[in-house]
């Protein structure tokens, strides 16, 4: 279960405007850059599906047009991604657009602590 929170938690740091009944799809699709942590993260869903029951899908752009794609997608209210990780250069335009949303309520209603994050991980990204 650790893993599944940890996954959730990891994919929805970076989310855009996602409501409650698509938060809840039975099928999830992610958007992301085309690079090895990308594959790495297809390997880490194989258990997010077995504990939750949802199926992960994946968009992944390559690099040259990450930006571009993803953020055309986020302005215009797309609905390809349900789960979209940013590059860390969006983080206030993101924000200040709704497209990124706060963590602390879902972690504390998940039983979800900073401690079961890598501590290199919670240094460099929090």
């Amino acid at each position: 279960m650790k893993t599944a929170s940890l996954f959730a938690a990891t994919a929805l740091v970076a989310v855009g405007g996602l409501s409650v009944s698509r938060a809840q799809a039975d099928d999830l699709t992610l958007c992301w850059a085309a690079w090895d942590p990308a594959n790495a993260l297809v390997e880490l869903s194989k258990e997010f599906e077995a504990e939750s029951g949802h199926t992960m899908n994946f968009e992944f752009v390559p690099w040259p047009n990450f930006a571009d794609r993803m953020l055309n997608e986020l302005n215009s209210g797309g609905k390809l991604c349900d789960l979209l990780i940013g590059d860390s250069q969006w983080i206030g335009g993101g924000a200040e657009n709704g497209h990124y949303v706060k963590l602390n309520d879902f972690f504390d209603k998940e039983g979800i602590s900073m401690d079961d994050f890598a501590p290199a991980t919670v240094y460099a990204y929090s």
